[in-house]
């Protein structure tokens, strides 16, 4: 059986994007202005009504999928100055921790999350401290109604992957509100936001394809299995990369995270097989990774790179480490749109996630 037989569009013809009716492009070169209108819109102007730094002892971000990313790419960016544990829930249940003293951030998009409407009422009934983040739905309905904080997102976007510029702009604007130790990140978003101006130009559709890195990546990651490996600070990239890949590209994917990976992934793929032989690696680097990280990541590519179809690098473009995430996440969108399109398929449906949907509905 042929290991691929389907064809690979031309990313460089216009009439490959007519698999695009909604502009799903339009919105992803609209991140840079997305993620200025949020800051814009939510940087020192929320309301924080008797929520305070005192008495919070931990912070619980609550979403799933392309609204709780904004999540991970946030802790990344704060890691290192925040005065509290912070730690991203994806799921239904809540960790025993959660109560009075917990800052609970509820993220999605539509509001209607029944996962994020979970958390909610667990957090609502163990008297957190909750904080919202949606364009209207159920949670909003709930925030009025228990008088939580609530920042609403622009209602336009036609999928929440697209929404991260606003969502997380609003997420950041939360935390430097609650604690001041966090006020420097305002001049990390303006960084994030010239780093993204730059990659639109850089991953253009009428910018050629040799000349293109994400129409490339594309073309690489659609004759293998992608496997995609960052440090820590950088794994809320790599998850995206697998996000959307499996989402816009309908490809699958995996991400890893080293130093965890050379204490099993590596052994699978510095061995010459079937598998590893039609499989492909992205290393996600970034100057701010561990010494001993960057260390790891040079040896796992030396021992894996003669046994794996092909081995890429990438880092991000910007001066703080917010921008370089921006930045690679930008080339996650950009590459996972192009494999999209060279399938013939349309970037935006997600026929299995709204069977899923539709299947619950009926178990209520």
């Amino acid at each position: 059986m042929a290991w691929m037989i389907e064809e690979f569009e031309d990313l460089d013809n216009p009439t490959t994007y007519a698999v695009d009716p909604q502009g799903v492009y339009d919105w992803i070169e609209s991140m840079a202005s997305k993620l200025e209108d949020g800051k814009s819109r939510y940087l020192g102007k929320l309301d924080t009504g008797d929520i305070g730094r005192n008495g919070i002892n931990e912070i619980l971000v609550c979403g799933m999928g392309g609204s709780a990313i904004s999540g991970d790419l946030a802790y990344s960016a704060v890691q290192s100055m925040l005065p509290v544990p912070y730690r991203v829930v994806r799921g239904y249940e809540q960790p025993a921790s959660l109560g009075e003293n917990t800052l609970q951030i509820i993220i999605s998009y539509s509001g209607n999350t029944e996962e994020a409407i979970w958390a909610y009422t667990q957090g609502h009934n163990r008297n957190a401290k909750i904080v919202v983040i949606s364009s209207g739905g159920a949670l909003k309905d709930l925030a009025l109604k228990h008088g939580y904080m609530l920042i609403e997102l622009p209602g336009s976007y036609i999928a929440p992957r697209l929404a991260t510029g606003h969502i997380l702009s609003a997420l950041l604007a939360v935390l430097i509100s609650i604690f001041p130790e966090l006020a420097g990140i305002e001049s990390d978003m303006n960084d994030a936001v010239t780093s993204l101006r730059r990659g639109s130009k850089r991953y253009s559709k009428e910018l050629d394809f040799e000349k293109n890195f994400a129409k490339r990546l594309a073309h690489d990651f659609h004759g293998v299995f992608p496997v995609i490996a960052s440090g820590v600070l950088t794994a809320p990239v790599a998850m995206r990369f697998q996000a959307q890949f499996n989402e816009n590209s309908k490809w699958p994917a995996h991400f890893t995270v080293l130093p965890e990976m050379n204490h099993n992934e590596i052994v699978a793929f510095s061995q010459p097989g079937p598998a590893t032989k039609r499989s492909g690696l992205l290393v996600l680097r970034d100057r701010d990774d561990h010494p001993r990280v960057q260390y790891r990541q040079d040896f796992t590519i030396d021992l894996v790179e003669k046994h794996m179809a092909w081995v890429h690098q990438l880092k991000g473009d910007g001066k703080t480490l917010l921008g370089r995430l921006m930045s690679m996440v930008q080339t996650a969108d950009y590459s996972s749109y192009y494999l999209a399109c060279a399938r013939g398929l349309n970037p935006l449906t997600i026929s299995a996630i709204d069977s899923l949907k539709e299947r619950l509905g009926k178990l209520n």
